[in-house]
């Protein structure tokens, strides 16, 4: 039987918006500034951010609190979870303490692409291959436009 526990939630984009995430899940939950040591924060082509494993890097974002688990597979269905984002247990920083939390890190494939062409020519990557899939953006720009 799945674990019952309440799952804390590590979010650095557009769910850090407290009126996204109500009309997501119907729901507001606590929520506390938090840092997650290790990964750093890009953007895809399409400005949709993402993490990735980066030693010595820290990305700033909330902790949503208690997450359901209804809730939790809305919040993947909007990150497009397995696809364009990764859903893994991650800790963070809240108040030099660290919580144990779930995080959407970017998939491993765009982590490769950005280290080959960083040292191919030392540029930033466009990471348009990592952008989600019709479904998911269709669901960002209906949470969008509804508040």
């Amino acid at each position: 039987m799945p674990s019952q526990e309440p799952i804390n939630l590590f979010v650095y984009g557009t769910l850090m918006d407290p009126q996204r995430v109500e009309v997501l899940t119907g729901k507001q939950f606590a929520r506390v500034e938090a840092m997650l040591v290790g990964f750093e924060r890009l953007e895809s082509d399409r400005e949709y951010p993402f993490i990735l494993p980066s030693p010595g890097a820290v990305v700033p974002g909330i902790l949503l609190i208690d997450i359901d688990p209804i809730s939790l597979y809305r919040f993947d269905a909007y990150e497009a979870e397995g696809d364009l984002y990764r859903r893994q247990t991650v800790a963070v920083l809240v108040t030099d303490k660290a919580v144990p939390a779930m995080a959407y890190v970017g998939q491993a494939i765009c982590a490769s692409a950005r280290q080959a062409l960083r040292q191919q020519d030392g540029r930033r990557p466009s990471t348009g291959f990592c952008d989600a899939p019709t479904h998911a953006r269709d669901l960002r720009a209906s949470s969008s436009n509804e508040h």
